[in-house]
């Protein structure tokens, strides 16, 4: 792949799934510049440099970093204390970032409170990637293949920083979409932060009454709806503070529906019962239809 309108340095801040995934990608593609990497946990870092995912084996010198893109993948609640430490270091006043991280409203006004210095050249970026596992270990080079990445521009941004950012994205296999950091949070609540509060509250339900003998007759499908309860703790726990009160709404209205299919249940309302069904069942077959 061309590279010529890539960034001709690139540090990867947290080397986990999301991060690893991307070092990998970019040696897949064969990436013509320097990649970098920091985690905190200094085995990992060494892990990632042993595999040639790296060219640091210890935390780096910005000296001579020039067209540096920092990518910023570690936990929400873990963003500002890694921002700290690498702007320690003193990039270059020219220097590009970019997050991975799963809330935007929170992080944008962390920016402008905290660090306004650079808001400008901080274009928030959410891949829409992942999976249940985590860790270096298990990040995946195509795991950005024709998923979505969304931008989150602010009105600080500068245009053309934009399109780099998106560029690069591009560059790993995504396509990009725009959404306001307050769409992002209100969207992402339903699609994503919902359904894992849902699972988790299933997987412990489930367990406080069974017990060992939980997935002993579930036939598989109860394995696969409850697959994303064996996320990352820190990094949901992370997500469902900082986007709190969108989640809380999200579940409200999920309760809803809840209550609506529980009172059928509870009438013995076959007609409404399958109404319901087959109206649910309509709206996503045809919505997964258009995608």
């Amino acid at each position: 792949m061309d590279n010529t309108e890539g960034f001709k340095n690139i540090l990867i801040v947290g080397l986990g799934l999301i991060g690893g995934s991307i070092a990998k990608r970019l040696k897949d593609i064969s990436y013509s510049g320097d990649i970098y990497g920091l985690d905190r946990d200094s085995r990992v870092l060494k892990g990632a440099y042993q595999d040639s995912l790296v060219k640091n084996d210890s935390p780096i010198s910005f000296d001579g970093l020039e067209d540096l893109l920092i990518i910023f993948c570690t936990p929400v609640l873990s963003f500002k204390d890694a921002l700290e430490s690498v702007l320690s270091f003193q990039p270059s006043e020219k220097a590009v970032f970019t997050d991975t991280l799963s809330t935007k409203s929170s992080t944008l006004e962390l920016l402008n409170t905290e660090f306004s210095s650079i808001a400008n050249r901080f274009i928030l970026s959410h891949p829409i990637a992942g999976s249940e596992r985590s860790g270096l270990q298990n990040s995946e080079e195509s795991l950005f293949t024709n998923r979505i990445t969304v931008i989150s521009p602010h009105e600080s941004n500068d245009n053309h920083l934009i399109a780099r950012v998106a560029d690069f994205w591009k560059q790993l296999g995504s396509h990009t979409k725009i959404l306001s950091c307050k769409e992002h949070d209100d969207i992402f609540a339903k699609t994503s932060h919902l359904p894992h509060v849902i699972s988790y509250a299933l997987t412990q339900s489930l367990f406080s009454k069974l017990h060992e003998r939980t997935f002993e007759f579930s036939g598989g499908s109860l394995e696969d709806y409850t697959r994303i309860a064996s996320s990352d703790p820190i990094m949901w726990k992370d997500i469902f503070m900082s986007n709190n009160q969108n989640i809380l709404k999200s579940i409200d209205d999920f309760e809803v529906s809840l209550k609506e299919l529980k009172e059928l249940i509870k009438r013995q309302d076959d007609k409404a019962i399958v109404q319901f069904l087959l109206e649910t069942k309509t709206l996503r077959d045809s919505s997964l239809e258009n995608e």
